[in-house]
């Protein structure tokens, strides 16, 4: 059935795991997803109509955000979530994984890595007043809290 449905156009969609929906745009992760097995991130924008008869009119739009060719880039995108600035901020899911953002463009930054722990990151999420990320290193069973203010992308540096 899922040879069928990608010889009908189809997407294919493989291992998914992370997803964020805010400001009209859902964000999800294929972690071992892409033609170099490196992952994926696609963004879905729903229709003003997703759900109704009229959703037709004005049909929802599925793109490609990110596909790395290059394992120095990104490495098996995870979990991720939308920083208050509008980044995309990605943990990767590697025993070296990077906390990563990725601007509206799809320009990418390194914002951290995880050194202490041969574990991935995961549940990457801002806390209400946006002032403090929370992320947790999995085999650990740990919950790191980052303290801003963030002033967006730019301030992180190269």
């Amino acid at each position: 059935l899922r040879f069928r449905g990608f010889n009908q156009g189809a997407a294919v969609f493989a291992r998914g795991e992370g997803m964020w929906f805010q400001n009209q745009e859902c964000y999800f992760a294929c972690t071992s997803g892409g033609r170099k097995k490196l992952g994926q991130i696609f963004r879905y924008i729903p229709s003003p109509y997703e759900g109704t008869q009229r959703e037709q009119e004005q049909p929802g739009t599925l793109e490609l955000f990110l596909e790395p060719d290059n394992s120095a880039l990104v490495r098996w995108a995870d979990n991720l979530t939308v920083a208050p600035w509008g980044d995309l901020i990605v943990c990767e899911d590697n025993p070296s994984p990077y906390l990563l953002g990725v601007t509206h463009d799809g320009r990418l930054y390194k914002l951290g890595r995880n050194v202490g722990f041969e574990s991935e990151l995961t549940g990457c999420v801002f806390s209400p007043s946006g002032h403090t990320l929370f992320v947790n290193v999995q085999q650990a069973g740990l919950t790191i809290a980052i303290q801003g203010p963030w002033e967006g992308e730019a301030s992180l540096g190269p």
